[in-house]
């Protein structure tokens, strides 16, 4: 197998321990037996486990902060950005090949190897209830706290991959726009609006994502 086959293979496998056991329920052994290599061998890849942790954050982090960007630059009300990003974000996740939820505990967050991540992943929260705040103060969403719907986010997408986990005929491909739907409803001024930022989004990502009918 090649170095960089390798290398995103003890990524994909640790991703997967993680979810099903969590990251201190997971030792570099059991890593190294599910990739097929000695502990050698990943430790020449990645120095300690916090740096396999590390390095499957800072890529979530860095394709969902290009996601929110999308979403911000977009020629759109804020409830067609904040409808686009929850769908693609929800897409993203839950084409992952691992279950991400195994990784994201606020506990292993406060090990001080993880101080980078941990101020990304509030700076990324940030962003999210800024959206939201624009939407408030365009009269678009109702004067609902940003950080409960950030929090909604999480929880829903979550859900989404435990679901798909645990169960192998879930509907998976509808979840990202039921996410965005249930969302965007609950916090539109008038959600009869609904219907035309969903087509919206259908059109801007038509290309990437397959829609149920």
């Amino acid at each position: 197998m090649e170095e960089g086959g390798t290398r995103q293979q003890i990524l994909v496998h640790a991703a997967r321990l993680f979810g099903r056991h969590g990251y201190h329920g997971t030792t570099t052994r059991e890593i190294a037996d599910a990739v097929g290599i000695r502990q050698p061998s990943l430790f020449y890849h990645f120095a300690a486990k916090h740096v396999i942790l590390s390095e499957l954050v800072d890529a979530d982090l860095a394709q969902t902060f290009g996601r929110l960007q999308e979403a911000r630059e977009l020629e759109a009300t804020w409830a067609e950005r904040f409808h686009y990003f929850l769908t693609i974000s929800s897409h993203d996740y839950l084409t992952l090949p691992y279950d991400a939820r195994g990784y994201y505990s606020d506990a292993v967050f406060t090990e001080p190897e993880f101080e980078s991540q941990r101020r990304e992943i509030e700076r990324f929260h940030d962003e999210v209830r800024t959206l939201v705040q624009h939407g408030i103060l365009a009269a678009e969403f109702m004067d609902v706290d940003p950080e409960f719907v950030q929090r909604a986010i999480t929880g829903l997408q979550f859900e989404g991959m435990r679901e798909r986990e645990t169960n192998a005929s879930a509907p998976v491909a509808d979840r990202p726009l039921q996410v965005s739907d249930f969302i965007l409803r609950a916090v539109l001024v008038d959600p009869f609006r609904l219907d035309d930022v969903r087509d919206a989004t259908r059109d801007r990502l038509s290309a990437v994502v397959t829609f149920s009918a």
